[in-house]
């Protein structure tokens, strides 16, 4: 297998990137990076410096810094000014790539055979809307897209939607609507998947960088209210579920549902069939996860 990371790390997105690049059966061959739960200049500072802490010689692709034809919405209150809630990583020990994320997608799709290369989508969809407009036979060459993204019964995280989709929802109509293989892991599964003390604890203990790391990024994604220092559990665990779901789909319920992406980013009944992730198996995963961190 051959994937790459479309990102915009991100606490959980941090997660998800420290997990997938100690999977060498996942095969990372690239990062891109756009403009979502922080700017693009920070998401790309913050992956580089996750490729460098991992001991990997990913290189990084900045994308796009806005989405399509709207202003940029991030989400500093959850992740911080820094995008990873105080967590201090390493400085990057490479620069960013001057090939645009658009052009290396294009290209390494072009030079793979063809349904060779996935997309774990972690972010909003506005690099791979502007691949689909602007390099599409490169795009018919995609082997798979598993995307986090969307809200089918569940509550919205903002408005109506859910953020990555809210933030572009335009990107997100040409995606999902372009009949792609694509799995879409929305808040319906992901906000099944949260971490506890005694979790932290646990990959603490696993004695690795990335675990020990992951702890202190899913300290940092408590709960903080007036009225609690400290919830009992960390918000979900959104990001990680993708390269996830690559390595262990039966930990997964897909469900078939006939959806579109409204103006306003939300999932709503619709003419395309979209394969959405209704459930996950939560302690399992989080074996998964710790095993994957710590092995």
């Amino acid at each position: 297998m051959t994937a790459i990371i479309d990102t915009d790390p991100g606490i959980d997105d941090a997660i998800a990137i420290l997990y997938a690049l100690r999977q060498p059966d996942l095969g990372i061959a690239a990062m891109t990076t756009v403009a979502g739960n922080i700017g693009l200049s920070v998401t790309t500072a913050n992956a580089l410096r996750l490729a460098a802490l991992a001991g990997a010689p990913t290189p990084v692709h900045p994308g796009a810094a806005a989405p399509l034809g709207r202003e940029p919405r991030p989400e500093t209150g959850i992740h911080g000014n820094d995008g990873l809630g105080g967590v201090v990583l390493p400085d990057p020990d490479r620069s960013a790539e001057a090939e645009s994320a658009v052009d290396c997608l294009a290209r390494r799709l072009t030079e793979a055979p063809e349904n060779s290369v996935d997309l774990f989508c972690l972010a909003p969809l506005t690099n791979i809307a502007n691949l689909l407009t602007s390099a599409p036979a490169a795009a018919a060459r995609i082997r798979r897209v598993i995307a986090m993204g969307g809200a089918v019964e569940e509550p919205g995280n903002m408005g109506r939607a859910e953020f990555n989709l809210a933030h572009d929802p335009e990107a997100a109509a040409i995606v999902l609507h372009a009949g792609l293989d694509l799995t879409l892991i929305p808040l319906d599964a992901t906000r099944q998947f949260r971490a506890d003390a005694a979790y932290l604890d646990r990959l603490r203990a696993c004695g690795t960088l990335a675990a020990s790391t992951c702890a202190d990024l899913i300290d940092a994604y408590f709960v903080q209210t007036a009225h609690q220092a400290k919830g009992a559990e960390s918000r979900p665990l959104h990001d990680p579920c993708v390269p996830l779901f690559a390595r262990h789909p039966e930990l997964f319920r897909i469900e078939t549902r006939n959806l579109q992406v409204d103006h306003d980013g939300a999932l709503v009944p619709g003419p395309h069939p979209i394969r959405v992730a209704m459930g996950v198996e939560a302690d399992a995963l989080r074996a998964r996860l710790a095993e994957g961190l710590g092995g």
